[in-house]
């Protein structure tokens, strides 16, 4: 995360040339935005102009007049053609920005991915304008070449001499140093080389360049491996190499029969917000949950789309959602969560029965919103868990829970509970009391004998 006083180091090997202010300004300029090339034209004139070259954000954000979200979305931008790169310490998270000089023309226009990009911003007219200022074809000159090659005029012999010396102290080579637009790589290569192996092809015939070249038409293509290894066994010349235009050409004849002649369009990813500091894991948690909520809101329809890997679901599966939708009246959220539990426990499918009885359930349990399916969706994982837990474990170490012992009360009727009461009441009386009666009983016999 960058703040407007967050330091930065800049770090330059040259500064540009006049010919390579014109290819920034009128190349690269059509493709990333005047206010990016601005960016890097204050980094380069910052860099020549002090020396250690440390600065802060807020000299940038007041410079360019740029919030920190646009600025690190035109850091993006530079990073992506290869005009700049990002270094940062992981102990006290020191920044470093690398400048590096724009390609030449020709490499430009030979990059097979930027000149593209060129050419669908500006359109091919414009596109073909430019190249010309840039890339002089030689002229066409009539006679017979009679120039001496190097062999004829110094002897070979003295490099020969020499050669250990030149083995023995190589010229210093950066890794970083290439120039051009660096592609991660867009397909599976050990898959591509086993399905080329089934073709009846060695890959070694795909050299480092023309595996570079391979991964940029897959990249604009949108090739799966499939795709690359049917291509590039098409491309196979007489003999047995693979002729790269022959591949360009048929790569983009596939792409455009696919899209129905619709030609590629150049996207721009989403501005990058941003970067958040480093987060604990109770933080990290619930930020993948709110991106995870967000991704579980789109519609049905595209999330089916999504699980479906960007196939069209069959019409069945699409009749489905519309019932959950319109008919039970679910919010897409729940919806999506339904959708993407069935599909898990149904091996990719959709049952319909299973479908109506989980929807039904959870209509009666008012589980209306995404959070609640999430939640119920973990319960009834966490369920059918025990169930297989139990299933599994023998009989003898099952462990069922010990149930109150249950004493059955006769019903007594109420007479029989009143003398009950008095037996219970006269077991209750002391001995005192008890010869205080026997007593009264005696003189109450006297009395009576008197009388009588």
């Amino acid at each position: 995360m960058i703040k407007p006083n967050t330091e930065f180091e800049l770090c330059v090997t040259q500064m540009m040339t006049s010919e390579e202010l014109q290819i920034l300004t009128l190349l690269y300029q059509p493709i990333i935005g005047s206010v990016a090339v601005s960016l890097y034209m204050t980094l380069n004139t910052l860099a020549s102009k002090s020396s250690p070259s440390l600065f802060s954000h807020h000299l940038l954000l007041q410079v360019l007049n740029v919030g920190v979200e646009d600025l690190l979305a035109l850091r993006y931008k530079l990073e992506a053609v290869g005009l700049i790169q990002v270094y940062v310490t992981e102990e006290d998270h020191h920044l470093t920005y690398y400048l590096k000089k724009p390609m030449q023309a020709k490499a430009f226009f030979n990059d097979g991915i930027i000149n593209v990009f060129l050419n669908l911003k500006v359109g091919n007219h414009d596109y073909q304008q430019l190249k010309q200022l840039f890339v002089q074809e030689l002229p066409h000159i009539q006679g017979q070449n009679i120039s001496k090659p190097f062999n004829e005029v110094f002897d070979t012999t003295v490099l020969m001499r020499s050669s250990a010396t030149l083995q023995a102290s190589p010229l210093p080579t950066v890794a970083d140093n290439q120039k051009g637009v660096k592609l991660e790589l867009a397909f599976d290569q050990e898959l591509l080389f086993a399905l080329l192996k089934q073709f009846g092809m060695d890959d070694q015939i795909l050299s480092d360049k023309l595996l570079d070249q391979i991964n940029k038409i897959a990249f604009l293509y949108k090739l799966d491996e499939h795709e690359l290894a049917r291509l590039i066994f098409d491309a196979l010349d007489t003999d047995g190499f693979v002729n790269l235009e022959v591949f360009r050409k048929q790569a983009k004849q596939y792409f455009q029969f696919l899209n129905k002649g619709k030609p590629i369009e150049v996207v721009e990813m989403p501005k990058t917000k941003q970067e958040a500091p480093l987060m604990d894991e109770t933080q990290a948690a619930l930020s993948k949950e709110k991106q995870l909520l967000v991704h579980l809101s789109q519609n049905p329809i595209d999330f089916l789309r999504f699980k479906y890997h960007q196939k069209e679901p069959v019409p069945a599966d699409r009749q489905l959602v519309e019932w959950l939708m319109v008919d039970q009246q679910m919010a897409p959220g729940v919806v999506n969560v339904l959708i993407d539990y069935v599909l898990n426990i149904s091996d990719g499918r959709l049952p319909k029965q299973l479908v109506e009885k989980i929807a039904g359930e959870w209509q009666r349990k008012e589980i209306n919103t995404t959070e609640k399916a999430m939640v119920q969706v973990k319960t009834m994982l966490k369920a059918k868990q025990k169930r297989e837990i139990e299933k599994t474990m023998p009989a003898a170490a099952k462990v069922y829970p010990k149930t109150a012992r249950v004493v059955r009360q006769e019903q007594v009727p109420d007479w029989l509970k009143a003398n009950a009461q008095r037996v219970e009441e006269k077991k209750s009386l002391t001995d005192d009391d008890l010869q205080k009666i026997e007593r009264m009983k005696q003189l109450q016999s006297q009395l009576l004998n008197q009388k009588g």
